[in-house]
């Protein structure tokens, strides 16, 4: 398999209806090997499935039975097999789904997430960042993948310097809010999950996916990167990039991140 790509895009599509089909296009041109979705509606994900299965993403896993209550969930689309992992230790499971799966590569573990804002949803972003770090702070004897919406930070620095969304909360809660939101995205590199972009491309550019409320922001409104994919060296990420375009287009409020990775044989104790 000496030289072969594994392409990734993952993407918040903002439980959009009518403009699935030009969602579903522009994924397409991408030629992905697995693609990640959040904010999935009921009524969309059939459409979704068929959509995907022309481009060969025929194996799929949603998470739209975990849930009768909240009406956007996740769904993780494949060329590969995919067997579901069940749910994760957090308080709305429908906002993972996990999965593993057998690729030319070796075995895979993916996880598609997205974490709930706050602070409308009350502690449940806290506890979804804690328990998703614990969950996963573990050795990896495979290729491993978190991917999706985090909804952290609010900003990062040249200097490698994470600002937290903490401040929104009272004082007294502002060292855990601090600490949990830098869990997925500094915590867990140590057992080999790594945020691909910032080692591809450092923090010189701030990369904002996600803008308040505005489609083509005004200039100087901060924007935040919400959507990320951490992935095991072993993957060998070789390229990462924002399809901000598609944002701009009014497709999503999200721009979708593109990681094109050359796996390593025989190397996946990260």
């Amino acid at each position: 398999m000496a030289g072969a790509q594994l392409k990734l895009v993952t993407w918040n599509v903002a439980g959009r209806t009518r403009l699935l089909t030009e969602q579903a296009a522009a994924l397409s041109r991408t030629e992905p090997d697995l693609v990640t979705l959040q904010e999935i509606r009921k009524g969309t994900v059939e459409r979704w499935k068929a959509a995907l299965a022309e481009d060969g993403l025929v194996h799929t896993i949603d998470s739209g039975y975990r849930t009768a209550e909240r009406r956007l969930f996740n769904l993780t689309a494949s060329r590969w097999k995919l067997s579901d992992l069940g749910d994760a230790p957090v308080p709305q499971p429908e906002r993972v789904v996990s999965a593993a799966l057998d690729t030319p590569f070796g075995p895979c573990e993916i996880h598609n997430v997205h974490v709930p804002p706050a602070p409308s949803q009350g502690l449940a972003k806290l506890e979804t960042l804690e328990r998703l770090h614990d969950w996963l702070a573990v050795p990896g004897s495979h290729h491993r993948i978190l991917c999706g919406d985090l909804n952290v930070p609010r900003l990062e620095y040249p200097d490698g310097v994470i600002e937290t969304f903490a401040s929104n909360h009272p004082p007294e809660q502002f060292e855990r809010w601090d600490r949990a939101e830098k869990l997925l995205l500094t915590g867990l590199a140590e057992y080999g999950l790594k945020d691909v972009f910032r080692s591809l491309h450092g923090y010189e550019s701030p990369e904002p996916s996600w803008f308040p409320h505005r489609r083509n922001p005004a200039p100087g409104l901060p924007g935040h990167r919400l959507d990320h994919v951490l992935a095991s060296d072993s993957l060998n990420a070789v390229w990462a990039g924002y399809q901000h375009g598609w944002r701009k287009a009014g497709l999503s409020d999200h721009s979708a991140l593109e990681v094109i990775f050359e796996p390593r044989a025989g190397n996946l104790e990260n």
